[in-house]
């Protein structure tokens, strides 16, 4: 704006990594563009500043600098907590894994004690164990309850 304002020279934009004829405005649309254009800008007008040249005052440097700086170290502890994240849905899934394997031997073994049993008792011991057993609609068909058809009831 201050060289739409006639406040300094195209020239200027070189200090900052864009052509000195450029009309538009870097893309700042991901944190790795405002992480680079950030550092573009902090450098560049370190350089403008060595060569005697005023200081750009909106916003100034400083506080370019300090929002930069924050920007940064949010950016990074936002990475480090995704990688966290990350890490931890991995050993979830292992333990996961884990827990679905004695799941299955406790269902598997219970499952097996009570093989000689009638189904309705075998439900019921099974039950006592945690073993619930919950049917779908096409394994409906050719149960009973209390000498009905399952068909009828649900």
């Amino acid at each position: 704006m201050s060289i739409q304002r006639g406040e300094l020279k195209p020239s200027i934009r070189t200090f900052y990594g864009i052509e000195e004829d450029a009309n538009s405005i870097p893309s700042l649309a991901t944190e790795k563009e405002l992480l680079q254009w950030g550092k573009k800008i902090i450098e560049g007008e370190t350089q403008r500043n060595a060569k005697g040249m005023t200081p750009i005052t909106n916003p100034n440097i400083a506080l370019v600098k300090v929002r930069y700086e924050n920007f940064d170290e949010m950016y990074r502890q936002q990475k480090i907590f995704q990688q966290n994240t990350a890490r931890a849905q991995a050993d979830l899934e292992n333990v996961r894994k884990t827990a679905d394997d004695i799941i299955l031997n406790i269902w598997n073994e219970v499952e097996h004690t009570y093989k000689d049993l009638p189904d309705d008792l075998r439900r019921e011991k099974a039950k006592e164990y945690g073993l619930v057993y919950v049917y779908r609609k096409n394994e409906i068909s050719g149960l009973s309850l209390f000498g009905r058809s399952m068909q009828g009831i649900i």
